[in-house]
């Protein structure tokens, strides 16, 4: 029993030294810069715009109302993160980890999200007009309500995505895989997708396109459709 003890004892206390390491990493009072690491750090309302952040970590940092629009973030870190009401608009992520990234209303407007991850991420309401998520991981997104407008999602992974009531008029979606997308009251009037990949049928049902919606080959307009008025 006393071998079992002293042994628990070593454990925990190596333990404990690890997570003393790991939390130490982070320095909250560093300069903002290239490489610098935030992660776990409370940085809300900064300003930060036109910085170069690139490689930079925010990991599960609370970065809510910050402003980081038009800065270079190619490469940074924000898994896990809060982003509400964050101002990411014209920055570049591109590479950018964002998966598990979460908020309301964060501003993307004309930001730079080519081959980002942003699996997981629960961005509601998010103003991502214009945005370039080419190549970019979406898989199980939540993107409910967000402004998709202009877009471009070209070969973007968009399976388990949540883009319910999400707009996403003149979005681009050639070779996007949408599978299993959740599409509830999704607005698709006059969107292009007969370019997509894994779209069926029963997705459609539940979506608001209109005449001007083009669909992939095999596929049909809804029967309900319009629907954008009870929206």
């Amino acid at each position: 029993m006393a071998w079992v003890d002293r042994n628990a004892f070593f454990f925990v206390g190596l333990f404990g030294c690890l997570l003393v390491v790991d939390t130490a990493q982070a320095d909250c009072g560093q300069s903002p810069g290239p490489d610098m690491d935030w992660s776990g750090c409370r940085k809300t309302f900064k300003m930060l715009q036109d910085y170069d952040l690139s490689n930079a970590k925010f990991v599960r940092a609370d970065l809510s109302r910050t402003n980081f629009q038009a800065a270079r973030l190619t490469g940074a870190d924000f898994s896990k993160a809060n982003v509400t009401y964050a101002m990411l608009g014209e920055a570049d992520l591109s590479g950018e980890n964002l998966s598990g990234a979460f908020g309301s209303r964060t501003d993307l407007n004309e930001a730079i999200l080519k081959d980002a991850d942003l699996s997981k991420a629960e961005l509601f309401r998010a103003n991502m007009s214009a945005v370039d998520l080419s190549g970019a991981n979406l898989n199980g997104a939540q993107l409910s309500r967000a402004d998709l407008t202009a877009a471009n999602l070209d070969a973007a992974d968009a399976r388990n995505a949540n883009l319910s009531r999400a707009v996403l008029a003149q979005v681009s979606l050639n070779q996007t895989n949408l599978e299993n997308a959740y599409l509830y009251r999704t607005d698709l009037r006059g969107v292009d997708l007969s370019k997509t990949v894994g779209l069926t049928q029963i997705q459609l049902g539940g979506s608001c396109g209109d005449k001007t919606t083009k669909l992939p080959e095999g596929l049909h307009m809804p029967a309900d459709w319009p629907c954008w008025e009870d929206k």
